[in-house]
């Protein structure tokens, strides 16, 4: 399998973060930009979910996503760990692999 990558702030999904830390109305306009939404949703994503990007999709996210959240949040705790493998994978796509954290 190929190497996988987790982006976190404050060991969170930085994608929640930056939700959190931006409010309703600025999470709604970042979602509009084309450099946020070539990200294809899961169909369901709970709490307990995390994901993971593939190559592909992180190469895309650390050129064309990550410098905007840098904007949002401080780029200092943001952390990018790879894996090789993860398990319980409920979905995935060619950027992102979604596994069940339980």
């Amino acid at each position: 399998m190929e190497q996988l990558y987790r982006v976190t702030y404050n060991n969170e999904g930085v994608y929640n973060e930056l939700k959190k830390a931006v409010g309703k109305n600025i999470w709604l306009n970042i979602l509009s930009l084309k450099e946020i939404n070539w990200l294809p949703k899961p169909p369901t994503y709970a709490a307990e979910n995390k994901s993971y990007f593939t190559e592909k999709g992180f190469k895309r996210f650390e050129k064309e996503t990550l410098p905007i959240i840098c904007r949002y949040l401080n780029k200092e705790n943001i952390k990018i760990e790879t894996f090789e493998k993860v398990k319980n994978i409920i979905y995935s796509d060619e950027y992102q692999i979604v596994v069940e954290d339980k």
